[in-house]
């Protein structure tokens, strides 16, 4: 982390009125104009100012955090409240492209300037690109260790998230995005989780083993597995008694043979990708209402390819559709795409 102060905006900011600025725009303003606006001011109530800093904190959670540490330049009482604020929310959209350095700088500096006796209830981070190894790094275990309830971290590569993010008793909602596959441990074990989304990720399974990572998230309700896969394992067991809400989406074969679910909280499931997987349940599933069939992708993929052994695959979805079905024969609700009624 760099210890030295970003040189504040000349234009928008004295050098005694805040730690560190974010690049907050290039408008040359009307100085007539302002002068104006100076004079309306003047004779009307300054209610925000009335207001206890509690109150000014909690509608600074509603602001991206280069807003936040914006309003350092407001006053003197403004100069520190935003380090006492709960939530770190920054994308690289909001920087421009030619300093993109100054959203490394941004992470690096509110970590180490914010009051670390304030818990980090809510961190946002999105970068566009390849996110440096030591933002991540810092970044998650920074969260983890200020009691981090809401963690969504989106990058080209999530390689260096720390081990502990999976082990967090605070977490409550974990959404990681990333473009290429990452590996996470067989077992995911974080006990206040009720909401789960990965997007390109993969579970280390060995050959022919039974993968089952969420059985120890003893409050899960919410699970989306966006393309992700399990190793060289062949059956992917989704076992979880609280579960309410399941999506899976799958392109490639990688995600296994068999998805195997023992759910019996289940209400809702969904589920689309390229090939059909063989599907059982070891509970009832007698809560089930609502299902989701989409192989439309399937159909395009059986239509556009050359390879018979792929066309084959494809075409042996139509029979394992034929025993999703029967899984399904108590539901309420049963919504099927076009493509799947065409294979």
């Amino acid at each position: 982390m760099a210890n030295e102060a970003i040189e504040p905006n000349t234009k928008r900011a004295r050098e005694s009125d805040a730690d560190y600025d974010y690049d907050c725009g290039d408008g040359d303003g009307d100085d007539d104009a302002d002068a104006d606006s100076d004079s309306e001011m003047k004779g009307r109530e300054d209610r925000l100012s009335d207001m206890p800093d509690c109150i000014l904190i909690h509608i600074m959670t509603f602001l991206t955090t280069k807003d936040v540490v914006g309003t350092a330049i407001l006053s003197r009482r403004w100069k520190d409240l935003w380090k006492h604020v709960p939530s770190l929310v920054l994308r690289t959209s909001d920087f421009k492209f030619r300093r993109m350095t100054r959203f490394n700088e941004a992470v690096s500096k509110f970590l180490l300037l914010r009051d670390g006796s304030v818990p980090l209830v809510n961190v946002d981070v999105s970068h566009f690109a390849r996110m440096p190894p030591d933002i991540q790094t810092s970044v998650s275990e920074y969260a983890v260790m200020h009691k981090v309830e809401q963690l969504r971290l989106r990058a080209e590569c999530l390689t260096h998230l720390s081990p502990c993010v999976f082990t967090s008793q605070t977490l409550t909602s974990l959404h990681l995005s990333s473009l290429g596959f990452v590996f996470l441990p067989k077992t995911l074990s974080m006990g206040a989780l009720t909401s789960l989304h990965l997007k390109n990720f993969a579970f280390c399974g060995a050959d022919n083993e039974s993968l089952d990572p969420f059985s120890s998230c003893v409050k899960l309700k919410t699970l989306v597995i966006d393309n992700c896969g399990i190793g060289k394992s062949k059956i992917f067991c989704i076992s979880n008694a609280t579960l309410v809400s399941l999506t899976i989406h799958s392109d490639d074969r990688a995600f296994g043979e068999e998805l195997v679910l023992s759910t019996p909280s289940l209400r809702s499931f969904s589920f689309s990708g390229v090939i059909a997987r063989q599907l059982s349940a070891r509970k009832n599933l007698s809560f089930l209402e609502e299902v989701t069939i989409d192989f439309g992708t399937c159909v395009d993929f059986v239509d556009c390819t050359r390879d018979e052994t792929e066309r084959t695959v494809c075409l042996q979805s139509a029979f394992i559709i034929i025993d999703w079905l029967q899984v399904f024969a108590n539901i309420r609700s049963l919504t099927i795409c076009s493509g799947t009624l065409k294979l």
